[in-house]
């Protein structure tokens, strides 16, 4: 197994038989960093230095080296952020205040039409949701138990409807008898009324002629 010696320029790990070679080129081309002591070829001092610049924070204007921005702007307290409740673009620092008054409005469930705060609505949703799925065979069950008995219902309207009808159409000859017996008895009383005058005129007619004799 090769041997091997850690370079004192570098400090990287090179093999015995290329150290020398190695430390030769380390010691003109490599150099350390005066920042953070990191060992660089000097052909990439100018881009090592470069990330080493300060600049400033967009949200809270505080100067940080460009390897350090990116972290710190992930969790600057002046980053602003979308409230989950209500949309609004709110600063990480004032969001816990702004959601506590936010989230306490309440929003309707469009499952159970109930109005739940809005810091609960989503959890609410889900059970609510869950219990609807459970409970849509029993209301289905019971609609078409009630469509049922509607029907059934419908039905015995219709028989009671139709036995009326039919008792109406089975009176009304009855009716039309009456009323023409009723008819005839008049015709044959005022028949006989006038019978009856006829007759007393014709006794009168006597009486008269009589009387006229006897003179």
């Amino acid at each position: 197994m090769s041997e091997s010696k850690i370079c004192q320029c570098c400090l990287e790990e090179v093999l015995t038989t290329n150290y020398l070679l190695h430390s030769l080129y380390c010691e003109r081309n490599i150099i350390k960093c005066e920042i953070c002591d990191l060992r660089i070829d000097m052909k990439e001092k100018d881009n090592h230095m470069e990330f080493h610049k300060k600049v400033d924070c967009q949200y809270c204007q505080q100067l940080f080296e460009q390897g350090q921005l990116e972290m710190h702007k992930n969790s600057c307290l002046n980053k602003p952020e979308k409230c989950g409740f209500c949309d609004l673009i709110i600063n990480i620092k004032e969001m816990p205040k702004h959601q506590a008054k936010c989230g306490s409005r309440t929003e309707q469930c469009q499952t159970c039409q109930k109005h739940i705060q809005k810091k609960e609505l989503s959890f609410h949703q889900g059970i609510c949701l869950q219990d609807q799925q459970q409970q849509s065979p029993k209301r289905n069950r019971l609609k078409r138990n009630t469509n049922d008995n509607q029907l059934k219902q419908s039905k015995d309207d219709s028989s009671v409807q139709e036995i009326k009808q039919s008792a109406t159409t089975r009176r009304k000859p009855q009716q039309q008898i009456k009323q023409n017996l009723k008819q005839k008895v008049q015709v044959l009383k005022k028949q006989e009324d006038n019978e009856d005058e006829d007759d007393d005129d014709e006794d009168f007619q006597k009486a008269l002629q009589m009387s006229l004799n006897q003179k």
